[in-house]
């Protein structure tokens, strides 16, 4: 076994940053990704998938080296943030001046965040990415999870981090099961150049069917988010270009203006993940593979690249006391630091999910008042604002 190497599996956005972190406290890692990022250039249409990024994150980022690395003409900050129902009459909003900041964060695209992220780990020798990694086989022994790459043979890490999402083939072979279920919507996303381009705001908007968000992006192009049913969202899907165009526009507020192109479209379903523990014997889980919240506020990459921050920190510990990586103190002591913060998280979104599309009623007054109130109470609104900025 070689007893001082962590394998990843899966180079995303928190695999790629738990890379980079082990990378630069010199602790010898090896990711295996199948499907290698390409970050996009400046003169490229917006892709679909985007992350919010909070204060935290961006200065987690910084300390990797893989935010000096980001194009910036891919990365939109955003100073506004609001939020109404469309049967009440409360309208929260905040704003990054009120708590003496220039920005409340920052959106950028899924595969630019995640390239940034891999090509900083592969600066540290001490990391080795195989993008794409050849076929894996992923199997159960007594003593854990065991792995065998084609064309090499077995490997014998220290330790095997599940960094490959919600149907993590290394999770299910450790034996750790999740809780798991299904908001019974789809996310119908668009991602479109605005008329008048898109600015520094980002919204959201409550109705009965479903949120619908904008999300602004660099150089005046914006994601649209429409949560729908299932069914509603195969019938959009299924639209012509100019349909549904159309359609995004007739629904959503009169602050989105005018679609002037259509970049790209797509869906996906709305679902949440738990897993009963974060770590079994060799195995220790990471972003999706431990979880997967409701992305109605974007904090899903945020939880997830704290992970990668702690568990990067109790792997050192231990490689440092010359302890085994996968030590059970300290993997429970990892789990501890993360188990209630993500759980926090998702609790807080399925009460907004339940909250807010329930049928208009008496329910729709008490969000509006709800909202309202919030908008008033200047210290509940910076709590709030700081929570979202940096977890805590």
């Amino acid at each position: 076994m070689d007893g001082r190497r962590v394998v990843v599996i899966g180079g995303g956005m928190v695999g790629g940053a738990l890379a980079a972190d082990l990378g630069r406290r010199g602790i010898p890692v090896r990711v295996l990704e199948s499907d290698p990022p390409t970050r996009p250039t400046a003169s490229q249409p917006p892709r679909l998938r985007v992350a919010a990024l909070n204060r935290r994150s961006i200065e987690y980022l910084e300390t990797l080296g893989a935010w000096q690395s980001m194009n910036t003409e891919r990365v939109a900050d955003f100073d506004q943030l609001s939020t109404w129902d469309i049967a009440g009459g409360g309208r929260l909003r905040f704003h990054a001046e009120e708590i003496g900041l220039e920005r409340l964060g920052v959106f950028v695209e899924n595969e630019h965040l995640q390239a940034a992220l891999i090509e900083t780990a592969s600066e540290h020798e001490c990391v080795q990415i195989d993008a794409p990694a050849a076929a894996l086989s992923i199997t159960s022994e007594p003593s854990g999870v065991a792995l065998s790459l084609e064309g090499e043979g077995r490997l014998d890490p220290a330790l095997i981090v599940a960094a490959d999402g919600a149907r993590s083939r290394v999770r299910s072979a450790a034996g750790i099961r999740v809780n798991a279920g299904d908001y019974q919507q789809h996310a119908v996303v668009a991602s479109v150049t605005p008329s008048p381009p898109a600015g520094r705001q980002t919204w959201q908007r409550f109705t009965p069917e479903g949120p619908q968000a904008l999300l602004p992006l660099a150089n005046g192009a914006a994601s649209l988010v429409w949560y729908v049913s299932p069914d509603r969202a195969s019938t959009l899907l299924a639209l012509p270009e100019d349909e549904f165009v159309h359609a995004f526009e007739q629904a959503f507020p009169t602050e989105l203006g005018a679609i002037a192109q259509l970049h790209g479209r797509g869906g996906f379903p709305i679902r949440w993940l738990h897993a009963q523990r974060y770590w079994r014997a060799n195995v220790a889980l990471v972003g999706d593979s431990a979880h997967v919240i409701h992305p109605l506020a974007g904090q899903g990459v945020n939880l997830g690249l704290r992970d990668a921050q702690a568990l990067a920190g109790h792997i050192a510990q231990a490689y440092d006391q010359g302890l085994p990586l996968a030590h059970a103190r300290g993997l429970a002591a990892y789990e501890r630091s993360r188990r209630a913060d993500n759980h926090r998280m998702q609790s807080i979104m399925t009460a907004f999910h339940k909250g807010f599309t329930a049928p208009l009623g008496p329910l729709a007054a008490a969000r509006g008042w709800g909202l309202a109130l919030a908008q008033r109470g200047g210290w509940l609104k910076r709590r709030v604002l700081r929570y979202a900025l940096d977890g805590r």
